[in-house]
Order: C-alpha cells, then structure tokens, then sequence
C-alpha cells in the first residue's frame, strides 16, 4: 500500500506542475491577446482619424453648404433667397450650393427639379428668365390638386 501512495503523490505532483505550465501558459496567452487587442484599438483610431480628416481635406467651396444640409428644397431656397437681401436668387447661382448640400442629388436633373420645385411649392415669382423672387405672404396661392 505504500507503493500505491508513492504512485498517487507522484501523479498529483505531475498533475500539479501541468497545472501551472498551463497557467503560466494561459497567463502568456492573455498578454498576448491584450497586446493584439490593444494595436487593433490603435489602428481602428488611425482609420477613423484618416475618415475625419478626409472628410475634412474635401474643402466647402461655400460656407453656406453645412447650413443647407437637412433641409428640404424649398426651404433651402428661401434660406438662400433670404440670405441674398433682396429676396431672390437665380437658378444659376443656387444650383451648384444645392447640389453640394445634397438637397439635390442629381446634377443632370439640377434645373427640372428646381424648377417644379419652385413651380409646385407656390412660394415664388419668376422676375426674369432664371430669377426668382419669394412671394410675399399676402400674395401666396394655394394650389389643390385632386387625389386619384
């Protein structure tokens, strides 16, 4: 029986050394983890500063853009309209602002769309060709167009 002992000491010793190799091992393997985890976080930075700053390099040819941005199209063309002093604008001129603000996404279309913007919304006059001017409240039509 003494022999049985000597064998089951041994073994819990050798079972207690795998014990801590494997610790030792894991405790290896976590650094290393942290270590990966902790250049992914830095080159995960990296790409979101490069995004920013990208977005940044394209330059606003127009301060007004950022205010444009959100809105729709006729109320863009009253801010610019408004913005302008004398309460007009020219299609010309608004065309590019608005496609740089996104309020029209279509450049090939820039001038129809405009202009059954200008014509549905009801809120402005055509002064010359390619001007227009916001209509006082008082002279505002309200259009009514039958539902199918």
């Amino acid at each position: 029986m003494a022999m049985t002992t000597t064998s089951n000491q041994g073994k819990y010793r050798e079972l207690e050394q795998i014990q801590a190799d494997l610790s030792k091992q894991a405790e290896k393997l976590r650094a290393q983890i942290k270590d990966v985890e902790g250049r992914l976080a830095a080159v995960t930075v990296a790409i979101q500063v490069w995004k920013d700053n990208g977005a940044k390099g394209v330059a606003v040819s127009d301060p007004r853009v950022k205010e444009l941005r959100g809105m729709t199209q006729v109320q863009a063309l009253l801010k610019i309209a408004k913005d302008n002093g004398n309460n007009r604008f020219r299609i010309a001129d608004v065309k590019s602002l608005l496609l740089e603000a996104g309020v029209v996404n279509s450049k090939k279309n820039a001038n129809n769309i405009l202009y059954t913007t200008i014509l549905r919304s009801g809120k402005f006059q055509r002064v010359a060709p390619g001007e227009y001017e916001v209509l006082k409240p008082d002279q505002l039509t309200v259009s009514f167009t039958k539902a199918s």
